[in-house]
C-alpha cells in the first residue's frame, strides 16, 4: 500500500522527466520547460485544495461527517440537564408521587468476566439453585422461569422479564445481601428514572408514570393513566442544555460553563386527598374485604360545602411500587394484563345506580309539588305496560303494606317511587334528570370518564330510572348530584385539584369551588335531607336500621345521618341480568349531619358473594369519626379557606374555536378554569374571552357551540355572563337586584329552546 502511494505522489514528476529525456530542446530550454510544467501542477495542486477547502467550509461536512460537532467537541462538551417531573402531593403537602430510581436485575454469565486478580465475577452453574430460590421469594420469579434463563445456550448476561424490573432500592438491598450472604457473585442490577410511590394510595386515581421508551431514561417519564396521564402537561418539564469548557487536555472543566438553557421543571399539583383519610380508607376497606369477595368495591368520601375529594379508592386495585394487583383478579394471566384491565370505577365505570338515585326522584317529585309526605299508597306490585314492577319485600308482603310516601322512601319501596314517576309525567321528570346533569360527563379534567345512559323514550324505561334500574350512571355524576342535595340545592362540580405549584417562578394557581347550578330549591333539598334520616332511624320502615341491634346501621359521633341504601340489579353481558341472592350491586350514600351536611360518603359494592349493610357502615363510621378529627385541619386546608396570593400563575387562554367542547372543558379544568358549554353541538364556534387573554385561576368561560340553543342554568352568573348569551342568543334581558351581584332566578327555565327577541328577566343577588 505505501509503495503505491508513493507510485501516485511521484508519477507527475516523474512524467516531467521522461518528457523532458524525450525533447530534443538546449539544456537551457530545458530547464524551463520544466520549470513551467512544475509551475503548471503546483498552480493545479493549489487549485483542488482551494475547492476542496471552500467546499468543507460550506457544507460543514467531509464524506458525510458533520465537521462542527468533532470541532467543538475538541474543546466543548454539550449535556442535557434533565427536568424534573413534578411532585404530586395531597393537601397538606404529603408526598404522593415523587421522581426516584428502580432497578432491573440481572445475571452474568461470561465465564471470562474476572477481576483483575483474576476473581470470579459470574454466576456459577452450581448456584443457579441458590439464585432460583432468591429470585422465587424475593421477585415471585417462577424457579422454572429462572431456570431457562439461566441456561440459554452462550448467553453473556441474562434478564427476567417484567418481574425482575421496577425494583425499589429496598428490596434490591435486600438481594444483594442475601447473595452475599450465600456466597453468589454475578447478580447485576441496572438503574432506571422512575417514579414512586406512596403503595396502595388511591392507586387508580393517582395512576402511574413510566419511562417514555421502554429503558430509555433520557427520554423522561409520561403518564400513563390516572392524574399522572391527565395531568402530564402539567407535571412534565421541558429539559435544558449545558455547553462545558474543556482543557487542552480534553477534559471537561466542572462549573466552567459557555453557554445554559437552563431546564424547567414540570408543575407540582396538589391533590383535594387528605393523606391520613386515604390511608384509613384504604385500611377499613381491605379490612371489611375479609368478611366477603366482591368483583367491584368503589368508596369515596367528599367534602360537601366545595366538591373536594377527600378520599377514594377502589378493589380490584394494585400497589403502584409493586405493580402487584390488590383485589379480585383474573388468575389464568399475569399481574401485568390484570393491571392493563383496570379501569379508574369512580369515573369510568358506568352502572345502575338502584335505591341510592330515588333522592333525585324525591327531589323532583317535591320541587313538582307532586310528593305529599302523609298521602297513602299501597306498595302491592303494580304493571307498567306490560312489566311489573314491586317492592323487595313483596316474598313477604304480597299484598303490599299501606304506606305514606314519606315511610315509602324511608322503606325504598319502587311501587312508590314509581308511582311519583307517574304523577311527574314522563317530561317533568326528563326535565329533572337533565337538571341533575345525568348522562353528562363532570368533566372536571381527568378525561376518559363514561357517560352514562339516560332512560330510553319508553314508559317502561321512564318508570324503572325513578328506582335506579333503566338508567346508567357512573360516580361522579352521582357525587355531583349529591352535592345539589347537600348545599341547598347549589350543585358542585367535584373537583381533585387543591393548587397547582410552579416552583421555577414562585406561583400557584388555588382553585376555588365551582358552581354549576341549581336544580332544586333549597327548601326541596332541605326536606330529602330529613326523609334520608327516617330511612336510618325508622325502625319499622327504614332500610338502613339494624333490627339486631336496634339502632341505626350509620351513627357518627351522636349527629343525625341522612343516609339512601340501594340495591341495584347488574346487567350480565349474556344478556338479562345476573341472577342469584346476591347477584346485585349494593349501596349507601350518607350525609352528615343532615343539616348543612360537612361530608357525603358514597360506597358501592358489585356481586358480593354474600351481603351485610354492615359491609358499607363499618367502612362510612369509622371513616367520618376520623373526618370529624380532622375537621378544623380539612377547613383550613379547603378550596374556601386558602386566600389568594399576588404571586398567582397566569395562563394564556389557547383558541377553542373549532374544537370539540368535551375535550376543551378537560383542558379547561385541568387550568383550574370554569368553563360552561352552550348549545348541543360538537364544535366550538365562540369563547367568551379573547384567545391569547391571562387568565387567573377560577374565570367563567363561555364556549358556543354549533348546536341547538337551550336554556342553561345561569345561576351564580355575573351580570357580563348573562350578558354575552343574550347577545349570542338574540335575548332581551331586564334584570332585578343589584348589577354586581350573581344570579339566583331566571324566568327561562333550563333545557327551555330559545330563540331571538325572546325575553329573559334575571334575579341579581
Amino acid at each position: 500500500m505505501i509503495k503505491l502511494l508513493k507510485n501516485i505522489v511521484t508519477y507527475p514528476f516523474r512524467k516531467v522527466a521522461i518528457n523532458a529525456g524525450k525533447t530534443r530542446l538546449s539544456p537551457q530550454d530545458n530547464r524551463k520547460r520544466i520549470a513551467q510544467d512544475i509551475l503548471f501542477l503546483a498552480l493545479l495542486v493549489f487549485t483542488v485544495f482551494i475547492v476542496r477547502f471552500s467546499w468543507i467550509i460550506v457544507t460543514d461536512s467531509s464524506n458525510g461527517v458533520k465537521l462542527s460537532p468533532l470541532a467543538k467537541s475538541n474543546y466543548s462538551e454539550t449535556t442535557t440537564i434533565y427536568a424534573k417531573r413534578g411532585t404530586i402531593f395531597d393537601r397538606e403537602g404529603a408526598a404522593i408521587a415523587t421522581d426516584s430510581s428502580d432497578y432491573s436485575i440481572y445475571v452474568i454469565l461470561d465465564k471470562t468476566y474476572v477481576s483483575a486478580v483474576g476473581k470470579k465475577l459470574y454466576a456459577s452453574s452450581e448456584d443457579f439453585a441458590k439464585i432460583e430460590a432468591i429470585f422465587k421469594e424475593k421477585l415471585d420469579i417462577d424457579e422454572s422461569y429462572t431456570r431457562s434463563q439461566l441456561n440459554i445456550p452462550k448467553a453473556s448476561q441474562v434478564e427476567f422479564g417484567t418481574k425482575g424490573k421496577h425494583i425499589s432500592f429496598t428490596l434490591k438491598e435486600q438481594i444483594e445481601k442475601e447473595a452475599k450472604d450465600k456466597g453468589i457473585v454475578g447478580i447485576g442490577f441496572t438503574s432506571h428514572l422512575a417514579r414512586s410511590y406512596s403503595g396502595n394510595f388511591a392507586s387508580n386515581f393517582i395512576g402511574l408514570a413510566g419511562l417514555k421508551d421502554g429503558d430509555d431514561d433520557t427520554k423522561g417519564l409520561i403518564g400513563q393513566f390516572g392524574i399522572e396521564a391527565s395531568l402530564d402537561s402539567t407535571l412534565s418539564g421541558k429539559n435544558g442544555v449545558e455547553t462545558l469548557e474543556k482543557n487542552k487536555n480534553g477534559q471537561t472543566l466542572k462549573g466552567i460553563a459557555k453557554s445554559v438553557t437552563p431546564a424547567k421543571d414540570g408543575q407540582d399539583v396538589y391533590t383535594t386527598l387528605d393523606s391520613t383519610l386515604q390511608s384509613y380508607l384504604e385500611t377499613l376497606v381491605d379490612t371489611s374485604l375479609q368478611k366477603f369477595t366482591a368483583s367491584e368495591v368503589v368508596a369515596t368520601l367528599v367534602k360537601a360545602d366545595t366538591g373536594e375529594i377527600l378520599a377514594t379508592t377502589q378493589r380490584p386495585t394494585f400497589d403502584p411500587s409493586t405493580q402487584k394487583v390488590i383485589g379480585p383478579k383474573d388468575t389464568t394471566v399475569s399481574d401485568k394484563q390484570n393491571l392493563n384491565n383496570q379501569s379508574n370505577l369512580l369515573y369510568q365505570s358506568s352502572f345502575e345506580p338502584g335505591s341510592t338515585f330515588k333522592l333525585f326522584t324525591m327531589a323532583a317529585a317535591i320541587e313538582n309539588g307532586t310528593f305529599n309526605a302523609n298521602a297513602t299508597y299501597s306498595s302491592a306490585p303494580i304493571s307498567v305496560g306490560d312489566t311489573p314492577i314491586a317492592d323487595w319485600d313483596k316474598e313477604t308482603h304480597p299484598g303490599g303494606l299501606s304506606l305514606t310516601y314519606a315511610q315509602g322512601f324511608a322503606h325504598s319501596s319502587n311501587v312508590g317511587m314509581s308511582k311519583l314517576q307517574i304523577a311527574m309525567g314522563d317530561k317533568t321528570w326528563d326535565n329533572y334528570l337533565n337538571r341533575f346533569r345525568f348522562g353528562i360527563p363532570t368533566r372536571m379534567g381527568v378525561g376518559g370518564e363514561g357517560f352514562g345512559k339516560l332512560p330510553d323514550d319508553n314508559i317502561v324505561s321512564q318508570v324503572n330510572s325513578s328506582f335506579g334500574q333503566g338508567i346508567s350512571v357512573t360516580g361522579t355524576q352521582m357525587l355531583r348530584g349529591y352535592s345539589a342535595i347537600a348545599n341547598g340545592g347549589t350543585m358542585l362540580e367535584p373537583h381533585f385539584i387543591s393548587k397547582i405549584v410552579n416552583t421555577d417562578a414562585g406561583t400557584q394557581r388555588i382553585s376555588e369551588p365551582e358552581i354549576i347550578g341549581k336544580p332544586v330549591s333549597k327548601t326541596t333539598a332541605d326536606s330529602v335531607l330529613k326523609y334520608m334520616v327516617n330511612v336510618g332511624t325508622d325502625d319499622v320502615n327504614g332500610t338502613a336500621y339494624d333490627w339486631s341491634t336496634n339502632q341505626p346501621y350509620f351513627r357518627v359521633d351522636g349527629k343525625e345521618v341522612s343516609v339512601k341504601t340501594g340495591t341495584a340489579q347488574v346487567p350480565d353481558p349474556k344478556g338479562g341480568y345476573h341472577e342469584g341472592t346476591t347477584a346485585y350491586l349494593y349501596s349507601a350514600v350518607t350525609m352528615v349531619p343532615a343539616v348543612n351536611p360537612d361530608y357525603i360518603f358514597y360506597m358501592t359494592i358489585k356481586l358480593p358473594d354474600h351481603w351485610s349493610l354492615n359491609f358499607i357502615s363499618s367502612v362510612a363510621n369509622p371513616l367520618l369519626d376520623r373526618a370529624y378529627d380532622l375537621k378544623p385541619t380539612i377547613d383550613a386546608t379547603s378550596n374556601k379557606s386558602i386566600s389568594k396570593t399576588d404571586n398567582e400563575t397566569k395562563v394564556a387562554l389557547a383558541n377553542y374555536e373549532g374544537k370539540n367542547p368535551g375535550n376543551t372543558l378537560d383542558l379547561l379544568r385541568q387550568q383550574l378554569l370554569q368553563p360552561v358549554v352552550i348549545g348541543s353541538g360538537s364544535v366550538i364556534t365562540k369563547q367568551s374571552i379573547e384567545p391569547g387573554t391571562k387568565l387567573g385561576a377560577n374565570k367563567r368561560i363561555l364556549l358556543l357551540t354549533n348546536g341547538k340553543l337551550t336554556m342553561p342554568d345561569i345561576y351564580d352568573w355575573s351580570k357580563q355572563d348573562i350578558d354575552l348569551l343574550a347577545k349570542w342568543a338574540g335575548l332581551t334581558v331586564t334584570y332585578d337586584g343589584a348589577e354586581d351581584g350573581k344570579a339566583t332566578k331566571q324566568s327561562i327555565k333550563m333545557n327551555e329552546a330559545i330563540k331571538k327577541g325572546k325575553k329573559l328577566t334575571v334575579t341579581l343577588k
